[in-house]
């Protein structure tokens, strides 16, 4: 038997040692050993209060935050490994003034994954030391986004304070140029508190970076920071009250042998925003507080009033959005014994009208038809009882014309004034909005 094992043992040793050679030829054409890159990996920063304690701060610069990590390794291994199989360390405590970087260091999850397998592009990260400042800015919410119909946003107000306190590299610091807590409304139409993210803007209106926000510090005014730079913001929202009526108030009186016959303001009403308690106190009705004096006046007289002055007596409300704030109060002002009716234009007879030809009429809605007579029979007379009436025989051709208007009134009554009417002829290029009443 011992001759059986020993009988040529050369030969029988050379087969074993070759078929270990044939095992690992085909080993390694199966599971190659290559070099892989794995990108972006972030680097984590030990440490830190190495440098915060001495009243500095950080900035990472060329982007050396996150590196590449080239591994040498079989593909069974290889196929294992992603980028989350990495940690990259830069222990601050290692920073090196002279050339302002902290070596970095990798460890794999993987223990098949030697420590002489792995490389690290860059092998360091780089930093910069600034003075850490602090500095107050003022802070203001931004309304963004439609409230529900009816709502509106009555006022916000940053609770956390109006003014924070922003620490940093000071060359941060200095670009800051507004500080912000955006508030989306869509929808709203109640009152909310809500802890908001802070925005910070340089002087070019540009937001920071995440890199740069990670070297700041926001506190209130008090010194506490702000969780995961969060403010704290109140939201009302206040209802819109529809057809407010306005009033007006005259001082002074007119010219001898005048009188006040009528008072009108365009627009008669408003919708205002306003709080629940403010619109109680103002109710129904907004008296004008200008002054419209009417002192020795002999004929009309109009004022434009800006409401702003009115609503500034008062707390909580305002003009609904986008509406101008501008109203025109007309005071119509007759000698006694007179009285003046505002007829209406699409009441007017035409006479002779031109076939095939536009009208357009100035005014375009009333003329202003002044009446003389008794009080008794003043107070009685209205546009039903007047008629109106232009000739037209004279407007063939385009063109504009200022025409006499025919007024028959009712026994008794007399004209105060002359009427006339500016009526502009055209070519009929489209339908006319309205028709008058014509005879030939």
């Amino acid at each position: 038997m011992k001759y059986k094992l020993t009988r040529n043992i050369g030969l029988k040793l050379l087969s074993v040692l070759t078929a270990c050679l044939i095992w690992l030829v085909v080993m390694d054409s199966n599971d190659p050993e290559k070099q892989q890159v794995y990108r972006n990996i972030p680097v984590t920063i030990k440490n830190q209060d190495t440098i915060t304690n001495a009243n500095k701060t950080y900035t990472v610069v060329d982007g050396t935050d996150k590196v590449s990590v080239y591994v040498t390794a079989r593909r069974s291994v290889r196929s294992r490994l992603s980028t989350a199989s990495f940690t990259v360390r830069a222990d601050l405590e290692n920073y090196n003034e002279a050339i302002g970087s902290v070596p970095l260091e990798v460890t794999c999850s993987d223990p098949s994954v030697a420590q002489e397998d792995m490389r690290i592009q860059p092998a360091s990260m780089k930093i910069e030391l600034e003075d850490k400042v602090e500095q107050t800015f003022g802070i203001a919410a931004t309304v963004s986004g439609n409230t529900a119909k009816g709502f509106e946003v009555g006022k916000t107000t940053v609770l956390t304070g109006d003014t924070i306190k922003i620490a940093g590299p000071e060359s941060l610091i200095d670009i800051i140029g507004k500080v912000t807590v955006p508030v989306d409304v869509t929808y709203m139409s109640e009152d909310s508190i809500q802890q908001l993210p802070v925005r910070i803007e340089d002087k070019n209106g540009a937001e920071l970076t995440n890199s740069q926000w990670s070297n700041l510090e926001l506190k209130n005014m008090d010194g506490v920071v702000l969780k995961d730079n969060l403010a704290e913001v109140g939201i009302e929202v206040w209802r819109i009250y529809g057809e407010i009526e306005l009033q007006a108030e005259l001082t002074g009186a007119p010219a001898d042998g005048y009188e006040v016959t009528d008072v009108s303001i365009s627009p008669s009403t408003v919708n205002l925003t306003a709080s629940a308690s403010a619109i109680e106190k103002i109710g129904t009705t907004l008296k004008l507080t200008d002054t419209l004096d009417i002192s020795g006046a002999s004929e009309n007289k109009e004022f434009t009033v800006d409401l702003s002055n009115t609503l500034s007596q008062y707390d909580e409300v305002r003009l609904e959005a986008d509406v101008s704030s501008a109203v025109v109060v007309t005071v119509t002002i007759d000698e006694v014994g007179s009285k003046t009716i505002e007829f209406p234009v699409s009441e007017l007879t035409l006479r002779n009208a031109p076939s095939g030809k536009r009208l357009i009429f100035s005014p375009t809605d009333q003329l202003a038809i002044n009446i003389r007579s008794t009080d008794e029979l003043l107070d009685g007379i209205g546009v039903e009882d007047i008629r109106a009436e232009i000739d037209l025989e004279k407007c063939q051709s385009n063109g504009s014309y200022t025409l006499p208007v025919t007024v028959t009134l009712p026994e008794g009554c007399e004209l105060g004034a002359e009427v006339t009417i500016v009526v502009n002829v055209e070519d009929e290029e489209r339908e006319a909005e309205g028709e008058l009443q014509t005879e030939e």
